[in-house]
């Protein structure tokens, strides 16, 4: 009789401890891949040089093609006339943007291009081609993803 009781105190205890557990854990475990993802795409800067306007985007890394491409597009239809640079880490952006600005005769080449982000961390670029064609290229080049609406 002792041991019948122990054992329903026991499988009492851990029913309750289950269920308080349980219910403090009411985020959805999708939650904060959800609040992740309303955090990007992230406006980080933008500028204008001889008329042509540039804005940089921190997006999630990982995206596959088909993703990218949708980013690209929502930002470019908030954005139509700036060139776009999409990137999935901002560590250096400020130094990529004083280096670009620099090299376009908007200031001083203090620093040298980071060349290593640069080339891991940006993602694609949108570009508008002289014949009016808005194009998202791969990393910070010019081989074409896709046109752009």
């Amino acid at each position: 009789m002792k041991s019948s009781k122990v054992n329903v105190l026991l499988v009492l205890s851990l029913v309750i401890g289950i269920g308080i557990g349980c219910s403090l854990d009411t985020k959805d475990p999708n939650s904060s891949s959800q609040n992740d993802s309303e955090k990007f795409p992230k406006k980080l800067d933008n500028y204008e040089i001889k008329g042509f306007k540039f804005a940089y985007y921190q997006i999630p890394k990982g995206l596959s093609r088909e993703e990218l491409l949708k980013v690209a597009q929502a930002i470019h239809e908030m954005e139509t006339d700036t060139q776009l640079i999409l990137v999935d880490d901002d560590s250096k952006v400020a130094e990529y943007i004083k280096y670009v600005k620099a090299i376009s005769g908007s200031g001083e080449i203090d620093e040298p291009l980071p060349q290593e982000w640069a080339d891991k961390h940006i993602i694609a670029n949108v570009q508008k081609y002289m014949n009016g064609r808005w194009v998202l290229c791969e990393s910070n080049g010019s081989k074409e993803i896709a046109d752009l609406k």
